[in-house]
């Protein structure tokens, strides 16, 4: 079992996000909205509210998805690089999806219990072995680099 960081993700960062999802989800954009994060050593699970395909249409749903440090050593290219020198990958068959009703159901401690039990399952997938095995303070580092690259931009 890993020990999930839940420090980017609070009960106020919660409730932000299931007041949106009861009064406003229409207005929420094409691209998604940002809520927070989970961190697990140098993998860490973003939680956005996203238009995603359902039946004939599109819905709201509550999706978290995992980024970990772009493997310098593979052949394949990153998934992005927001910072320059940390590029990052995802695993998209590792993303956790609960639908708007669902997630408007829940409390807070029992979204966590319950994400908390799916992330160490997808966990238990190799490409989260070498991100696992250590941490490197690569999500913390990157998000200093961005703060400053912003900084620079808004000066």
């Amino acid at each position: 079992m890993y020990e999930l960081d839940w420090q980017h993700f609070s009960a106020t960062d919660f409730a932000d996000l299931q007041t949106r999802l009861r009064e406003a989800w229409q207005e929420i954009l094409p691209g998604g909205e940002y809520y927070g994060q989970i961190r697990i050593c140098d993998v860490c699970y973003d939680i956005q509210a996203e238009w995603l395909a359902r039946g004939q249409g599109e819905d709201i749903f509550v999706t978290m998805s995992p980024f970990f440090p772009h493997d310098l050593a593979s052949a394949e290219e990153p998934y992005q690089e927001m910072v320059e020198g940390m590029p990052f990958d995802t695993a998209d068959d590792a993303s956790i999806v609960y639908a708007r009703e669902d997630f408007l159901a829940l409390s807070y401690l029992r979204f966590c219990d319950d994400a908390t039990q799916k992330i160490q399952q997808m966990l238990q997938k190799a490409v989260f072995a070498k991100a696992l095995a250590q941490n490197t303070d690569f999500w913390e580092r990157h998000d200093e680099k961005l703060r400053q690259k912003r900084g620079r931009l808004n000066e």
